[in-house]
């Protein structure tokens, strides 16, 4: 028997007078492959060295055979490119006349075009063919939210004319669907395509509002509401300059050297990225979780994201941040849908369907900042404004008034909601569901900054700062670690960390690099779980709480009938 590695090889033959197939008999069960014996002159290691040998020539003329193939690609590269364009284009121009109504003399194409782009469409055709062909701007579809796509009829090679009802348009339909001789009919009834142009700040965000769904024609795209926001809510769940720069620098590497969607991520990820930096700045100048204003020597009002036991209350703070801010975010939501509806219907639907739940979430939470029933309330709710703005402004609450106000909007929420859509009244406390919802934002900023605490009290170690004023200092050098130890009255160590264990020995070197593969092996997964988290969380948030207000997507992308050439360039 011989060994290697996870194999072992069995060298067996059967006895003189066994019979046939008593080897493989006796091998029933047994997970195992059977070799023959090969047929060789020479001694097992010269068979071996031969077969080396042969394995290396095979190596030696496959490379030569991929260097030949990468010349000849070089060679032909441009030429397979033109041809495979030149030959889709004339396919694509075979598999027309199958898209359209078809006669024996004449053919009939329909489709939309942006109406910007009519004349010189028009212009295009009539220099191709001269009279040989008529174009007629048959409808202009109108951007109101009922989807209605006919109300404007176009005569006369693009002026406007009344307004036509839908049952004429119902037969112009039904009269441009006749197809004769066998021919294929086009389809007049089809919703408008899309095309999304926001610019190229808010653009490449696009990307993420078609993660849910392309806006249809009817609707608003809420493109430009998600670069102001998704960013924001980002840069805010981790708040560290270090991160932020590299979330930026990953991104800009995917603009600048890829095409597509991964540029469009790129461009997201910069504007994370520089949110991320400035909200580290607010956060004490956090660099990888290490207050840099500490290192400078300076007073900063923030003194961190509420991890320290000198920074509580900020913790709390931000968690009525982000709550407002949920607050903000969904009233805008309702009021994108009470537009929508009253465009849609009519007032009295957008009441029902929109206004009652706009009464429902703003009172609902007007009572809860307000001191009515003061004592189930917790105190930060109010504090919060005090500490945010470092003492300018106090905040007791909204007056007891207000408070009943606020529950007479909700109960006036709950009639409109009854009297409109009573299956809805099970989901009547959604509104302040929807906005504790938002606490997730501050989960996140303490969990991806305890994260980088941890993974610095492991490297660094850290003591609780001068003064008793219960912030973190990190110690960094065994000097200082000694210095700490012996000022037991002035400072308090939380934790000794391994690169302070360093001296000169096998055991201090071990320690010291433990200390920064920790450091780098712990901050490269806080920055991986900060785009898992923080990414997907901000992304829940737009698609759940907010589209889900008043956004249904699931409109068509406008793919222009023919081919942008790239590689070959139309014959005159």
């Amino acid at each position: 028997m011989f060994a290697g590695g996870d194999v072992v090889a069995v060298f067996a033959r059967p006895a003189a007078d066994a019979e046939d197939g008593a080897l493989q008999d006796a091998l029933v069960g047994v997970d195992i492959a059977m070799l023959d014996v090969p047929d060789a002159d020479a001694s097992p290691s010269e068979y071996v060295a031969e077969l080396e040998r042969e394995r290396e020539e095979l190596r030696t003329e496959i490379e030569s055979v991929e260097s030949e193939l990468e010349s000849v690609k070089e060679e032909a590269a441009d030429f397979l490119l033109r041809a495979e364009e030149q030959l889709t284009i004339e396919a694509q121009k075979k598999e027309a006349p199958l898209s359209f109504a078809t006669t024996e003399n004449a053919f009939v194409a329909e489709g939309w075009v942006p109406t910007d782009s009519y004349e010189a469409f028009e212009a295009a055709i009539t220099d191709a063919v001269g009279d040989h062909a008529e174009v007629e701007e048959l409808e202009r579809a109108s951007f109101t939210s009922d989807g209605d796509h006919h109300t404007e009829a176009v005569a006369d090679g693009g002026s406007s004319g009344g307004t036509v009802d839908a049952s004429a348009d119902d037969d112009a339909d039904a009269e441009r669907e006749t197809a004769t001789d066998g021919g294929h009919a086009t389809h007049g009834s089809d919703d408008p395509p899309v095309v999304q142009d926001n610019g190229s700040a808010a653009g490449p965000f696009e990307l993420l509002v078609q993660g849910f769904g392309r806006p249809r024609y009817s609707e608003l795209d809420p493109t430009l509401l998600v670069f102001l926001t998704f960013p924001l809510m980002f840069g805010f769940m981790i708040g560290d300059v270090g991160y932020g720069v590299l979330y930026a620098a990953i991104g800009y590497f995917l603009y600048t050297n890829y095409e597509g969607t991964f540029r469009e991520m790129g461009a997201v990820a910069m504007w994370a990225g520089g949110f991320t930096v400035l909200f580290g700045i607010y956060f004490g100048i956090d660099v990888f979780g290490y207050h840099a204003y500490q290192l400078l020597g300076i007073h900063w009002p923030v003194a961190g994201k509420g991890l320290s036991p000198a920074d509580l209350n900020w913790a709390l703070s931000f968690l009525v941040v982000s709550v407002l801010f949920g607050l903000v975010h969904l009233n805008v939501g309702y009021v994108l849908s009470f537009v929508n509806n009253y465009k849609q219907h009519d007032l009295t639907h957008a009441m029902y369907e929109s206004a009652s739940w706009l009464l429902l979430l703003n009172g609902a939470w007007l009572w809860i900042f307000s001191q009515h029933l003061p004592g189930p309330k917790p105190a930060f709710l109010f504090d919060s404004v005090s500490v945010l703005t470092f003492g300018a402004v106090s905040f007791g609450g909204f007056p007891v008034v207000l408070g009943y106000v606020g529950l007479a909007a909700v109960a006036l929420g709950v009639v409109l909601l009854a009297v409109g859509e009573p299956a809805e009244l099970a989901e009547v406390l959604s509104p302040i569901v929807n906005v504790i919802s938002y606490a997730r934002i501050m989960a996140v900023l303490l969990a991806k900054g305890g994260m980088a605490l941890a993974v610095n009290l492991l490297a660094f170690g850290a003591y609780i700062g001068e003064g008793g004023d219960g912030s973190f200092h990190f110690i960094f050098t065994p000097g200082y670690l000694e210095y700490v130890q012996s000022h037991p009255d002035s400072y308090e160590l939380v934790f000794a960390g391994l690169t302070t264990a360093f001296e000169p020995s096998l055991v201090g070197v071990v320690a010291l690099v433990g200390g920064i593969l920790v450091a780098v092996v712990g901050h490269v997964v806080v920055l991986l779980l900060g785009v898992t988290s923080a990414g997907i969380q901000a992304v829940r948030l737009e698609y759940v709480e907010f589209f889900g207000k008043f956004y249904q997507g699931g409109g068509n992308r406008y793919l222009p009938f023919g081919y942008d050439r790239q590689y070959t360039a139309e014959d005159r």
